[in-house]
Parts: C-alpha cells; structure tokens; sequence
C-alpha cells in the first residue's frame, strides 16, 4: 500500500485519566506504536460495555455502543503482546466460565442418563402390560427438577464462520468480541464471508436468523458485537483486491476506526527496567467489574441495558458537528471522497462518547467535554480513513520511500543535535532498501530542497545534511 505517512500522533490525551495513564505506561514499556495500543484498549472498552449499555443518540435513536476496529502493521509490532495485555481480564472470564460449564455438563449428562433410564423402564413396563403409574410419576418428578442443557458463553473469539457466529449470540442480548492480532487468518477465511450479518450486528438488529439444514433454525435478538481485526498491509492489500468493492459497496470498512501508524521497530530503545505496572492493573479492575455485572444481569435472566443519553448542550455541540460535516460532503469538500465513512462518524463519536462515559463511572448524562473527546479520537481516525482509502492519498513509491528516509534522518540524527548524517550508514541502518530505492528517495529529498549532499574534507565521505524545506510539507 503506497499511502502518505501519517506524522499526527494519536489523541492519547483525548481519553480521561484511567485510559490515558493505562495507554502511555503500555506504549512505554512495549514500545508499540500509539495508535495500535490506543485502539486495544477502545476494543477492550467497547466489548466490557456493550452488553450492558446502549446510547441515545441527539436523533432519538437508541443504539449499540459496539465499535469496528481495522488496524494495519507489520509482523514485529508487537500486536500479539497488546492483545495480551489488555484481554487477559477477558480471557480469565471465559476460562473461569469454560470451568462452570465442565461441572454444569457432568451434572445435566447424568440427570439426561437418570431420564434416559426411566423412559426405558417405562417402553420395558408398557410392553410387559406393567402397570405404569408409579414409573410415570418418577419420570415426571424428574423432569421437573433437570436441570437445562447447559451452554458455553465466551466473551473472546479469534475466527468464526458465519454458523458459529450465529450460534455465539443465539438467544436475546448475547454479547462477543471478534478479535485478532493475526487479521490473516479473519480475512483470508470466512469469517468475513457474510457481511451483512456483520453490518446488521454493527446496526444494533432487534433480531438475525438463519436457517439451516433440515429444518434447523438460529434466532439472534438484540445481539452486540465488537470486531477488531489488526492486518498486516499487505494482506489487507490483496484481501481489497479481490473484495474491496464488496465490503466498500456495502459499508463494511465505513463502519471502521482504521489506523496504519508508522512503525517503531529500529526505536524501540530501553533506557531504564521497571517491571511494576501502576495504571494497567486499574484499568482490569474496571474490565472486571464491567464483566461481572454482565455476567450476573446473564444469570438471571435479564436482557435489558441500561440507555444513557447526551446533555442538552452535548446534543448541540453534536448537531453543529454533524452540520459541519455535512458540508465538507459537498462537492470537491474534504470529505467528498469518503462519504461512507463521513455518514457513520457522527454515529461512532456518539458510541465512543457513550464508552467514556460509563467506563470511567460518570453520573447522568453524558457532557459536551466527553463528547468533545469522543470527537477528537474519531477525527484522528476520519483523517486516517481518508489517507488510507482515499484516491488522492496514493503516492508513488518513491514519495513513500523519501518520507521515511526523512522521518529517519530526523529521529536518528538531526534531533539529536547530529549536524549531518553518513550516507552509507543511513544506506546500511536506514527504512529504505533496496540501493536503487535509496537512491531515488534520497534523489527525491534534494530536489525538494529537504537536504543536500556534502562531502566530507578529510575523509571524502558524503553526508547528507538538512535542507531549507527539510521537515515542511
């Protein structure tokens, strides 16, 4: 994917304090780019709330807070470790539940072999012209007090074909998080067969069903799904390739937060060791607690989420929002050329706003200060949409190649008070191989006027020194 870097870093201070000291303190111990950890955590978020809230939007409408994450980057990242990090709560719930379950099927496949034992004696009495009445009694008494076939609930799944993905939500108010830091494996199986039922999940549909073979039917109601897939660019690439009109066609990427962050490999430098977390273990306490209610709201039957609501000036900052928007949708605007995405944004502040607001504990309705944070976090990722999916932001390799190079040359050297850079050692250390591709983004840096070629008097090396528009646009 031949894209225009993104230089802007990631609203990390957009977040309220739990979620932004829980970001930083990851991205300074794993050294993953911002945007990946700040996106693990929203996942986190939207999958412990949403079972247990939906939102009013200013519109009147009532739906999910559930969000769709796409994150790009390549193998190295540190995506596995992230994942980890942030759903080991998750991860503990669905092992402590795997658990429930072993013990609930022993005992109901013992009361099933207590039945099956009964119906037998009873086939062998009416046979025999036995009396039956006493048996019947047995059975009847039995089945009373069975108990129901039990069922296995997790919270976290990697990759599911659209059967198992009906099957996790069957039933009223289900609740699961599609999630994977091997994106290869969603996109290049089946799991993204049916978009549609994705979409319909994302829509908050009162109710899905599919009908299978003979007869058999799966009935979803009111069901809440949080996909976040990382990828590397390549296999998105060829995943656009032979299904990019499809799943743009049908709105599935417009309902994304997507990110490609510049990678951090070659900077993941260690200064200091301290192997204490202080924020982190904050941050699961509250997963935990989220999980616990949904769990119990579970147990006893109930579906029923709680429905939070904007203030009355956080509905008019929203209607100005959404106005502004919509201008920027007209002809040659900024937005013309992602109205997919422009058309759900104002939709997805409106759930990243409601996930702030009941994951940091705040009372009553949700303020113009949460919206506006909500705001902050989806404008950051309407840029990247655009820079990602729009026409105009694909740029020539070379173009590409000069961007890292000088992004290079400013972290490895020129920031650190380094006057010039060797030219050889930036060949050998530096983003940009191979010599040929060098060689033209070096070429294209000095025609911009970004550096020039000196060589050295005593040595006769050549560096490569900052030029007049170095670091401009």
């Amino acid at each position: 994917m031949h894209i225009y870097p993104n230089t802007k870093p990631y609203p990390i201070e957009a977040f309220h304090l739990l979620m932004a000291n829980t970001i930083r303190e990851v991205q300074d111990k794993v050294k993953a780019p911002d945007a990946l950890v700040a996106m693990s955590c929203l996942t986190a978020m939207s999958i412990s709330c949403q079972g247990l809230i939906d939102v009013k939007s200013p519109t009147g409408q009532v739906r999910p807070v559930s969000l769709d994450l796409l994150s790009l980057a390549e193998s190295g990242e540190r995506k596995t470790t992230l994942d980890n990090l942030f759903s080991v709560m998750f991860h503990a719930a669905d092992n402590a539940r795997t658990e429930r379950y072993r013990h609930l099927l022993e005992k109901y496949l013992i009361e099933k072999h207590i039945k099956d034992a009964f119906e037998k004696q009873l086939k062998k009495a009416a046979v025999a012209g036995e009396p039956l009445d006493d048996i019947t009694h047995k059975l009847t008494e039995h089945l009373r007090k069975a108990p129901i076939k039990p069922r296995l609930r997790r919270a976290m799944r990697q990759r599911m074909a659209d059967r198992a993905f009906m099957e996790a939500l069957e039933g009223d108010g289900e609740s699961i998080g599609l999630v994977t830091e091997e994106g290869g494996i969603v996109l290049q199986g089946n799991a993204m067969g049916s978009l549609g039922l994705k979409n319909s999940a994302w829509d908050g549909a009162r109710q899905l069903s599919w009908d299978g073979a003979e007869g058999s039917s799966i009935i979803v109601k009111n069901p809440r799904v949080t996909l976040s897939v990382m990828v590397q660019p390549a296999i998105l690439t060829d995943y656009l390739n032979r299904h990019g009109d499809k799943a743009r066609g049908s709105g599935f990427w417009a309902r994304h937060l997507v990110a490609m962050p510049e990678s951090t490999q070659g900077f993941r430098f260690i200064r200091y060791v301290d192997d204490t977390w202080h924020h982190l273990p904050k941050f699961h306490e509250r997963i935990a607690e989220l999980l616990q209610e949904y769990e119990d709201m579970i147990n006893e039957g109930r579906a029923q989420r709680k429905v939070v609501e904007f203030s009355e000036d956080a509905i008019a900052r929203w209607i100005d929002m959404v106005n502004t928007t919509e201008s920027l949708l007209q002809p040659y605007g900024y937005l013309n050329d992602i109205k997919d995405f422009a058309s759900k944004a104002m939709e997805i502040a409106v759930r990243v706003a409601a996930l702030l607001h009941h994951f940091t504990k705040q009372e009553g309705k949700i303020s113009v200060d949460t919206l506006n944070r909500a705001l902050d976090v989806v404008e950051w990722h309407l840029h990247e949409f655009k820079r990602l999916f729009s026409p105009q932001y694909k740029a020539p390799s070379e173009q590409i190649d000069a961007a890292s190079l000088e992004n290079y040359l400013m972290t490895r050297y020129y920031s650190k008070g380094v006057p010039a850079a060797p030219r050889n050692s930036v060949l050998r250390n530096g983003p940009v191989r191979p010599v040929a591709a060098f060689r033209d983004a070096l070429d294209h840096l000095v025609r911009m006027n970004k550096v020039w070629i000196g060589v050295g008097a005593s040595n006769k090396m050549r560096y490569i020194n900052p030029g007049p528009n170095f670091g401009r646009a």
